[in-house]
Formats: C-alpha cells, sequence, structure tokens
C-alpha cells in the first residue's frame, strides 16, 4: 500500500477542487512533505484519510439543518469582516466602513449562522442611480461605498446592489453549496418582506470576476454586460418587476399584494 498521495490523489481523496485543497495546505490543515529527489510535496495517505473520514461526519451532520439566517448586527462586523478578508483580501470594507453601512441602513446585511458562527453572509442595498453606474463601471469600490448607501423606503423607486455574497472557507463543497443556498433562500425571503413592506424594487444589480459569482448570476437569469476596461470583471441586471428569476419570484408577489391592498 502506497504511504502517500500526490496533491491529485489527495483533492480527489478528499472530494474538494485545487482551489479548497491549497487553502487548507496554506491553513496548516493539509501538511506535506518533499521526499528527496522530489520537487512536488506529497501527501501522508494516513493523514488524508483521516481528514477524508471527518469531512464525511462533518457532511453528515450538517445534514440536519441548524443554521439561522438573520439580520447583521455592528457585534457581527469584526468576525464578517475576518471572513471576508480570507475570502477577497485586504481591499474588501474595513471593520469601521461595515459598522457605517449598518448606520445607512440596518437592513443592508445578514448573516448565516451555525451555533453561533458566522458560516456566510449577503449584503445588499440601494444606491443613486448616479453612485450605481459608478460603482458598476468602476469608477468607486466596496470601501467608498458606506456613506453612499440608502435605506429600503416604501413608496420610492429604487435600485439595489448586491454587494457581495460568501460563505466562510474550509468547508467541504458540499456543505458550502448548502450555506450558499440557505443565503439566496434567506435573500428571496426578505426580498418578499420588502415587497410586502410597498419597496419598489425596479432593478437588482451585482458585478462578479470569479467564476462561481458569475455562474451564480446567470443561475438566477440575470443579464450581463462586460465590465468597459476590465476583461474577467462583468455587471449584471435583474429587472425586478418582469423577471422570471427564482431570486425575485417572491418579491413580485409580496409587491402585488401590497397593491391590492392599497387599491381597495
Amino acid at each position: 500500500m502506497k504511504t502517500f498521495y500526490t496533491a491529485k490523489e489527495a483533492q480527489e481523496r478528499l472530494g474538494m477542487n485545487n482551489n479548497h485543497f491549497h487553502y487548507l495546505v496554506r491553513k496548516g490543515t493539509v501538511k506535506g512533505v518533499v521526499l528527496p529527489g522530489r520537487k512536488h510535496s506529497v501527501y501522508p495517505r494516513s493523514d488524508i484519510d483521516k481528514l477524508a473520514a471527518a469531512l464525511v461526519s462533518l457532511i453528515e451532520q450538517y445534514d440536519k439543518d441548524v443554521s439561522v439566517f438573520q439580520v447583521a448586527t455592528q457585534e457581527d462586523m469584526q468576525e464578517e469582516f475576518q471572513m471576508d478578508v480570507s475570502l477577497f483580501g485586504k481591499k474588501t470594507a474595513t471593520l469601521e466602513q461595515r459598522i457605517e453601512r449598518l448606520e445607512h441602513n440596518p437592513e443592508s446585511d445578514y448573516v448565516l449562522k451555525n451555533e453561533g458562527e458566522i458560516v456566510g453572509h449577503i449584503s445588499f442595498f440601494p444606491l443613486s442611480q448616479e453612485d450605481m453606474k459608478l460603482f458598476l463601471d468602476g469608477k468607486i469600490a466596496d470601501p467608498e461605498l458606506p456613506s453612499k448607501v440608502l435605506p429600503f423606503v416604501s413608496g420610492e423607486d429604487l435600485d439595489i446592489l448586491i454587494l457581495v455574497m460568501g460563505v466562510k472557507p474550509g468547508f467541504p463543497p458540499d456543505v458550502a453549496s448548502h450555506y450558499g443556498q440557505r443565503l439566496i433562500a434567506g435573500t428571496i425571503q426578505v426580498f418578499r418582506i420588502l415587497g410586502e413592506r410597498g419597496v419598489k424594487i425596479n432593478n437588482i444589480r451585482a458585478t462578479s470576476r470569479t467564476p462561481t459569482g458569475i455562474r451564480l448570476c446567470r443561475k438566477l437569469k440575470m443579464n450581463e454586460e462586460p465590465v468597459p476596461g476590465e476583461s474577467a470583471r462583468l455587471r449584471f441586471t435583474l429587472n425586478a418587476q418582469t423577471s422570471d428569476s427564482p431570486l425575485i419570484k417572491g418579491y413580485q408577489e409580496g409587491y402585488s399584494e401590497y397593491r391590492k391592498i392599497k387599491e381597495k
């Protein structure tokens, strides 16, 4: 029996892609060794097999959904900030900027928690047409947005920016996918509530340069177009009044009910 796995074999044994695997290597969860005469690291079979068994146990644990989707508080911002740094790097909004964003709109950020730990979050909020265009064109970035965030006000025409959606790195792919689906499901419910309150959403917008983000926006039936001058970044738009996207169906039903009540 061989005593070491190559990186590719270890990834297959753990059921994860290259990015997830090398994140665990950098974190020190997976430790490789370079054997004499070799250039590349190999990974002790016993260590990888133990980790694979632990991941199976973890997946079984999360088969029973105990995660909670809720509006974020200022107390959540430190943990959320640390998670986003691990996902997006240090160019993400600072702790202070996140708190300022919540002060402008307390409903602009939602966290997914499992047993008190933040495992994912999503942030979305209205912007003026001018600021939305500046962001979509790449003229302003996340750290410059907090002071420009608008509240959800009934009766006003609003365009909403989905700024970020992320799941804490390090989970097995099945668990990470589950948490991503929980974030979307929670957002669908929030949009429904906004519709019931009479918040008129014209468009939902987003940008992404990552394969995962682009794939998600396409799955949600958002229309895409390139960002001028940026080859990797795409911007996405969804017409909240006419789209048949699953993301907005609940909103349309809620807003329709609101209008019926108002017309009585």
